[in-house]
């Protein structure tokens, strides 16, 4: 037996801990009536598809909308489809569709009943059948999954989710409005730059006595992750101009928040897990999410383990230099299995020559829909397994070793780092 196949076995022999995803409550899931190319069409596989040619208001119109049934859709689709099942994106779905759907992939011959199955399912849900815990426990092997937007939902189910808070609603209102709407369910009128300190503080603290296990911030979709210092004069009379509802840019602002909020942070030992690297979707400015932004926040914030999104693609170097430099500095492979199975496998591979493996954290499936969960985790568990073995057939460490690094990337260190 190669040793691929003896680290394949390993890790699909383990119960792993999911370090990131977007799932939607499952009722809200489940009530939700819709095809499956709605569902698949939520995430990723879109982005390839609008990349490949199909416009943007074709996939919002046509193929996310109801108007259609879902052959018309497929027969839209197909040409696009077939251009981009050679990316990551779209091996997630063709796992998913053999090994969930008991069919031959993805096609003009099996989505109809791809579509039955998945609506039957749905349906299923609804009398009590949960497709959640088959997907991630029976199917994917997972024993918790962190979930981004399971705060203020206390009905979440513990023995599946642990989740992640974003305070990052601090540091973006444009207008009063948008400050009333965050202060309101917490009872606390805004009159002022320490009333909304205090504010942030508060709400901080409650998510974590909740049982969030980590902070999140995305704010790399929409500005650069350096956040400098700003003097609280300035960005006192930025956000006075915000609750009047003046238009200023909020910048100053923005950078003092994100200071505030690692300070909370530093002083209660927080994980914080950041967005870098590629954003989802079609369009952005990418050096905006380049890790190396975030070092003056590494420098300053010790107390603080900075969880470090998807390896930071394609700043993957960049990323491993950093974790090697800071011992609060974590790398999360989570999406970036999908976004290049190959470049995952180098990465890891150069990672296990720079960094000590206790601060690699393996797999997070980053998804919307359910269905994605399961192909990702099957192609994680298999990119771990070829990079371990690269090592092993190279003779840099045995096969017990390998073994023991491949429980500690989807085991060991994400509960160690989250104190699951």
């Amino acid at each position: 037996m190669t040793s691929y196949k003896h680290l394949l076995d390993h890790a699909c022999s383990l119960k792993i801990i999911d370090t990131h995803e977007h799932l939607p409550g499952e009722k809200d899931w489940a009530s939700w009536k819709h095809d499956i190319l709605t569902e698949w069409m939520r995430h990723y596989i879109s982005s390839d598809i609008i990349s490949a040619g199909l416009s943007q208001k074709t996939m919002e119109r046509d193929i996310r909308g109801s108007s259609l049934t879902v052959k018309e859709k497929w027969n839209i689709l197909e040409p696009y489809w077939n251009a981009v099942k050679n990316t990551g994106y779209a091996r997630v779905l063709d796992h998913t569709a053999r090994d969930i759907y008991g069919l031959p992939g993805v096609n003009s011959k099996t989505i109809g009943e791809l579509d039955r199955i998945f609506n039957e399912r749905r349906e299923n849900t609804l009398s009590g059948q949960s497709y959640y815990r088959h997907i991630l426990k029976e199917k994917s092997g997972i024993e918790i999954s962190i979930v981004d937007g399971l705060d203020g939902n206390s009905a979440y189910d513990r023995s599946l989710f642990r989740y992640a808070y974003r305070p990052e609603r601090f540091i973006t209102p444009q207008n009063h409005g948008q400050i009333s709407l965050i202060a309101k369910p917490m009872g606390s009128a805004v009159k002022s730059l320490d009333d909304w300190k205090h504010l942030c503080e508060k709400t901080i603290c409650s998510e974590i006595e909740k049982g969030a296990v980590a902070l999140k911030s995305g704010t790399a979709y929409w500005r650069s992750l350096y956040f400098p210092e700003t003097d609280e004069k300035q960005a006192s009379d930025n956000f006075m101009d915000i609750l009047h509802n003046r238009k200023v840019d909020t910048s100053p602002f923005q950078n003092f928040m994100m200071h505030h909020i690692m300070k909370v942070a530093d002083g209660k030992g927080l994980v914080f897990q950041i967005h870098t690297g590629l954003q989802e979707g079609n369009g952005n400015c990418l050096s905006n999410s380049n890790p190396e932004h975030l070092a003056n926040l590494f420098l300053k914030y010790q107390n603080v383990t900075f969880d470090i999104f998807h390896i930071s693609y394609p700043y993957q170097n960049i990323l491993s230099a950093l974790s090697k430099n800071f011992p609060n500095v974590m790398i999360d492979m989570c999406w970036s299995h999908i976004i290049s199975p190959t470049a995952s496998v180098n990465a890891l591979v150069e990672f296990l020559d720079a960094v000590p493996s206790n601060k690699i954290c393996g797999f997070g499936g980053d998804y919307i829909p359910i269905d994605g969960v399961y192909g990702h985790q099957k192609i994680a568990r298999q990119n771990i397994a070829k990079a371990l073995s690269i090592k092993v057939d190279e003779g840099v460490f045995d096969l017990d070793y390998a073994k023991e690094i491949c429980k500690m990337l989807l085991i060991d260190n994400p509960k160690r780092i989250f104190k699951l």
